[in-house]
């Protein structure tokens, strides 16, 4: 099922438009329009997430990226000359209130 239609996949793990269109509560025209044009409004997708399993980045990529970084991966921890940072709780204020 590669080349299905997230949307598509949502409405067969749903079992029908009809079905996906009652668990989001909006008309079975909404949902038919979604899947003719494939685009899922902001609203819908965590609600179609939780309800069929299909990921809310294969429904809306521009707005989920397929992997967010956590803050972590965007620190990089820094250490004083001479000192290291092991056990400390935050780096950056150690290096502060260092005397």
């Amino acid at each position: 099922m590669s080349g299905v239609n997230p949307i598509d996949r949502a409405v067969a793990v749903a079992g029908s438009q009809s079905s996906l269109s009652r668990i989001l509560c909006c008309t079975p025209q909404n949902v038919q329009r979604m899947c003719s044009t494939g685009h899922v409004p902001t609203k819908h997708v965590l609600k179609i997430e939780a309800a069929t399993g299909v990921s809310r980045h294969e429904l809306r990529p521009d707005i989920y990226p397929d992997h967010s970084p956590t803050l972590s991966a965007n620190v990089r921890p820094t250490s004083l000359p001479g000192k290291s940072t092991a056990g400390a709780v935050n780096p950056s204020s150690a290096a502060q209130t260092a005397p």
